[in-house]
């Protein structure tokens, strides 16, 4: 029976739990906190591989949970933290732990559902909210609720000073950009912004990290083989190296849901088999495994098995139906279908198919339903379907949809076709382009395309609808640019970024304590996109002003922005370098990898991105230099953690690992390390070859300057005929963006031509003037020896 403890008075608080569920409601305009209770015995064949069932042990996360632990019992009454992690990481089972954990200890803990926030953010009187104890609150899938969540912190910055127990928020989220998305629509926001950034511990996301040792590997996969097979248990080759080795090596192995999904695949087609398919591989076996059950249901209830299937794929879609739409919904996909079988009979037999309070379930986890949506959607038509769903539901399905691109844009074409109809239904809904727009990863190469759409509209409508908010304009300038430079539209991105840059400058001149990190992040970016066209005089300037911004903001809040001065003090060595201040490069990238190394000694999890970055650009100016030594030290370093970073997200540190990669091959070579500067090269180039391929206009660039390196290293060692060939394909690969933008890569271009002309001469081999001939009007005719 629920449970509803009563009190009066104007301060006090109601705390209510309700029955299986173990709902805690907190405060006068309350909040609803779940554990999820009753699904630790869920009946569904699958459920042992959600979260929620804890079904296996937590292994691994000492660390994590002690960090998290620390951040509860840290001094401040009010904080937030950002956890992030592709999905199948963790996440959400690290989060129940913990509140276990705490509950245990006295805490009121537990997650803020969708639903429960929805309405807990429609409420006016948001500032009167209290808890009576020391209380965690879990928000999952952060960014479909970062509108809200920005509402809430104005709120709560208020209250920092006066709050009688300790209140923590955990947000938990794919991916988080401090810069744009979901994070600049929580944590900025007019003259409170400063105020919530004081509040998130650490001022950056807290990435989780993938399970690293085997033992917890083996281990995992031990108790789910246990769940999976208890009739016909499996034992794995535990002395096997072979077996381990591979485990380890693959790019999986190290998210708990993957292993879990490998167990269960392991009952059909044997442990060797299981460790040669890819992530998308494992939840498709799974995702048929359910659709095998559903048809089953279907077949016994004298039900279409392909109406039940797309039911619920829709349902997924939706992240759930509640029981009042369930059955004009089941009604309208049928008629839009053309079937004909009772709508009663499909919603009963969906709420035991897909049991969850008041309603249906969408299939979990995440990756099983999104690969059970491109199975059910195979057939029917699946664009229409999404945009039905989408204008039934609304912005839960784009949610979904984006999930979907980023788990299978790699094998299947049609999530990100899904999504762009959905832009375009919403072209003209400056609500819905927000929204869309703070649940967009900016750095996933699969969505830099609609990223860019959706930042063209939104500044579309705000020109059209005659707004006055020279804020809002700001930003979504600063989208807009950030967008069109990943796009490789440079000379737009400029612009973009000029007209963001000005307006930021006029806000901050009137309210420098609330605009100027805005003026700073802005500055940054257009620094970026001056040196991205050669403008490197004016990029100069523009990252010295941003540094002494970030340097006055770092004096007053450390914690909050001694990150971004360490990041901006990068980009200023990086152009004093380009502009042969040598001296002064060198001591502003030491500086840069001082405060990137402390703060990745107190935060390896968060911080190691920004230290591989600042050891990289002083490996640089150490070689400008010709401190040579000291260099390839620099430059090792650099790899080693990029390489970490690159196994954990490879879709986001790839490219950075082939640029140090490539900055390596240039320090060992510089050392007369010939043969391994060599095979570093030609690592780089691989690693731009799969990027170029993927990414043409963005990545040629990249790729044609580490094949100049690969022919130079090629020439110390197998001499200058074939260096030669790799150079003329260096120069043939940067042909098109340099007639296209010969101010931005002319420099490169001048050297790598030289180059080849150099290498065709110790070859005794002609050039190809065909290829060179174009090059002559823009650039100077090379010197004779």
């Amino acid at each position: 029976m629920p449970h509803t403890a009563h009190v009066t008075g104007d301060h006090n608080t109601v705390v209510q739990i309700a029955g299986d569920h173990n709902t805690v409601v907190l405060g006068r305009a309350f909040l609803a906190l779940t554990r999820f209770e009753g699904q630790r015995h869920s009946n569904h064949p699958l459920s042992a591989l959600s979260p929620y069932s804890r079904s296996t042990h937590l292994l691994g996360r000492d660390d994590e949970l002690a960090s998290l632990r620390a951040f509860l019992s840290s001094p401040q009454p009010i904080s937030v933290r950002v956890l992030v992690g592709g999905g199948g990481s963790g996440k959400t089972r690290l989060a129940l732990e913990l509140c276990d954990q705490m509950q245990a200890e006295g805490w009121d803990t537990g997650f803020a559902t969708g639903t429960e926030m929805e309405r807990f953010f429609a409420g006016q009187n948001l500032s009167t909210w209290g808890w009576q104890n020391p209380t965690l609150v879990v928000v999952d899938y952060a960014a479909a609720k970062a509108q809200g969540l920005g509402h809430w912190l104005d709120e709560l910055a208020d209250r920092t000073a006066s709050t009688p127990h300790p209140l923590r928020i955990l947000l938990l989220e794919r991916y988080a950009d401090k810069d744009t998305g979901w994070w600049s629509t929580v944590f900025g926001g007019g003259w409170r912004a400063l105020g919530k950034l004081a509040m998130v511990d650490p001022a950056e996301p807290v990435p989780i990290r993938p399970l690293s040792i085997q033992q917890d590997r083996l281990a995992l996969l031990h108790n789910m083989l246990a769940i999976a097979c208890p009739g016909k248990p499996i034992t794995l080759p535990l002395d096997d190296p072979g077996f381990n080795q591979q485990l380890m090596q693959l790019s999986w192995a190290g998210d708990p849901l993957y292993l879990m999904m490998a167990a269960v695949a392991m009952a059909h087609f044997g442990k060797a088999q299981v460790l040669t398919l890819a992530r998308t591989d494992l939840a498709a076996h799974v995702a048929k495994l359910e659709a095998e059950r559903l048809k089953k249901m279907a077949k016994e209830h004298a039900l279409p098995e392909a109406l039940v299937l797309h039911l619920a794929a829709c349902a997924t879609l939706a992240q759930g139906i509640a029981e009042a739409e369930l059955i004009p919904f089941v009604r309208d996909e049928q008629t839009a279908l053309g079937w004909t079988s009772a709508p009663a009979a499909l919603a009963e037999l969906l709420r035991q198919a897909l049991p969850q309070p008041h309603g249906i379930a969408p299939i979990t986890p995440d990756v099983i339903g999104e690969a059970f949506v491109l199975h059910a959607l195979r057939v029917n038509p699946g664009l229409t379907t999404v945009q039905r769903c989408h204008a039934r539901v609304g912005h839960r399905v784009a949610e979904t949809v984006i999930r979907c691109v980023q788990d299978f844009a790699e094998t299947s074409p049609a999530p990100l076709a899904w999504l762009k109809a959905i832009v375009l239904g919403d072209r003209q809904d400056a609500s819905a382009l927000a929204a869309l727009q703070a649940s967009l990863p900016m750095l996933s190469l699969a969505l830099w395309e609609v990223n860019l759409d959706v930042a063209q509209r939104m500044l579309f409508l705000l020109a059209n609808n005659g707004s006055t908010d020279t804020a809002q304009r700001a930003g979504v300038l600063n989208n807009l640019a950030l967008a069109q430079s990943e796009m490789g539209h440079h000379e737009p991105a400029l612009e973009t970024a000029q007209k963001a840059a000005d307006l930021y400058r006029s806000l901050a001149d009137q309210r420098p304590d609330v605009f100027l990190p805005d003026l700073a992040t802005s500055l940054n970016k257009l620094e970026a996109m001056q040196s991205a066209l050669g403008q490197l005089e004016p990029a100069l300037e523009t990252a010295q002003e941003a540094a002494d911004f970030y340097r006055s903001l770092a004096d007053h809040q450390p914690d909050v922005f001694r990150p971004n001065l360490a990041a901006s003090l990068n980009n200023l060595a990086a152009m004093q370098s380009a502009l042969c201040q040598h001296e002064p490069a060198l001591q502003t990238a030491q500086e840069a990898v001082g405060l990137s190394r402390n703060l990745a000694a107190q935060r390896p999890d968060v911080f190691l991105p920004d230290l591989a970055t600042s050891l990289n650009n002083l490996a640089n100016c150490q070689s400008a230099l010709c401190q040579h030594e000291p260099a390839l030290k620099t430059a090792q370093e650099a790899v080693g953690l990029y390489r970490i970073l690159a196994a954990q997200r490879s879709d986001v540190f790839l490219p950075d690992l082939a640029k140090t990669l490539n900055n390596l091959a240039n320090r060992q070579s510089a050392m007369g390390q010939h043969e391994p500067a060599l095979q570093t090269a030609q690592e780089a180039v691989g690693l731009r070859r799969s990027l170029a391929a993927q990414r043409p206009d963005v990545f040629l660039p990249n790729l044609a300057r580490s094949m100049i390196v690969l022919a130079l290293c090629t020439d110390k060692v197998q001499g200058a005929e074939p260096a030669c060939k790799l150079a003329r394909e260096a120069v043939k690969t940067l042909r098109p963006a340099f007639m296209q933008r010969p101010q931005a890569h002319g420099g490169l271009m001048l050297a790598m031509r030289d180059e080849y002309l150099k290498l065709c001469q110790s070859a005794n081999q002609a050039p190809d003037n065909e290829l060179i001939a174009p090059l002559t009007p823009y650039l100077p005719l090379p010197q004779p020896e």
